[in-house]
């Protein structure tokens, strides 16, 4: 049976499925997806949809082919911050697309399943667009409606973070994650995890020097007058002996808040952090120390 697909119907349609899954997948994945970005992938994503009108493709060429758009798809809407995140991001927007597939097959067999239609891996469904539409948005609305009930993936409370390091103030955002441990194995001093490349274009040449050559697997000598601290770091990725330094003193301001902490370690990793959407991370013991300095030095 011959199959007519109407090419303006097909990618208009898919253009909005694409943006509305991908800004769900950005909330459930804790990723920052803009507007203008979720549009570049709904883009790609509905250009994809093109191979319908490819000839047949042997198996492993379209496997192939849905790999590789799926990633564009994902990179574009996303960015790139590291494979997790990006693995994470994508697998989202994968499961959204089953939600959304499950939805449409469960109206078609009310009405019969006389309307997919498989062709190079790509499924091809008999609905009209007003009601493909409403079931992307009944997906979206769905994702809303959880988030508000349970809250997000993660909160991200605003924290700005000023670092007085080698006799130059660092200004970076920070993200407050209570899960976050680490410490000074030696002095038990308090500790920041700094991402290096989100601070770089701060930091005095010096110190990108000791970093650069740190994290290229050499042995560099700290700068003049900081001192090298070696700090283990067990993530999701591994254990990892980060270098630190230390820092003369901490300033963070957030909600209702204005902290300040002295003496403390400057840990650098190589990696971005939330997404490259934060350059530092501190804990619930580093905020309680810095109330508690704060409150004692008012009495």
């Amino acid at each position: 049976m011959k199959v007519v697909v109407y090419l303006d119907i097909l990618l208009v349609t898919n253009f909005i499925a694409g943006y509305f899954l991908l800004r769900a997948a950005g909330r459930l994945a804790g990723a920052s997806c803009p507007a203008l970005r979720a549009l570049a992938g709904a883009g790609v994503a509905a250009a994809s949809t093109l191979i319908l009108l490819a000839p047949a493709l042997p198996a492993p060429l379209g496997f192939c082919y849905k790999l590789a758009s799926a990633a564009l798809v994902t990179l574009a809407a996303f960015g790139w911050h590291g494979p997790r995140p990006f693995l994470r991001a994508g697998a989202w927007f994968f499961a959204l697309n089953l939600g959304l597939a499950g939805l449409a097959l469960l109206g078609l067999q009310r009405g019969g399943m006389n309307g997919v239609r498989v062709h190079n891996l790509t499924v091809y469904v008999d609905l009209s667009p007003v009601t493909l539409v409403l079931s992307v948005l009944a997906v979206y609305l769905a994702v809303r409606l959880v988030l508000l009930v349970f809250g997000p993936p993660a909160g991200q409370e605003p924290w700005q973070l000023e670092l007085r390091l080698a006799g130059h103030t660092v200004r970076m955002q920070a993200y407050y994650d209570t899960g976050f441990f680490l410490r000074d194995p030696v002095g038990g001093r308090q500790t920041l995890l700094i991402s290096w490349p989100g601070v770089e274009h701060q930091l005095p040449g010096e110190v990108n020097d000791f970093l650069r050559g740190y994290f290229s697997g050499e042995s560099p000598l700290p700068p003049k007058g900081l001192r090298l601290h070696l700090v283990p770091c067990t993530g999701a990725l591994g254990t990892a002996v980060l270098p630190g330094l230390n820092a003369d003193e901490a300033r963070l301001t957030g909600p209702e808040h204005a902290l300040s902490i002295r003496n403390v370690t400057a840990v650098f990793t190589a990696e971005p952090l939330q997404d490259g959407q934060f350059q530092a991370l501190f804990g619930r013991e580093f905020l309680m120390d810095a109330t508690e300095r704060r409150s004692s030095a008012c009495t």
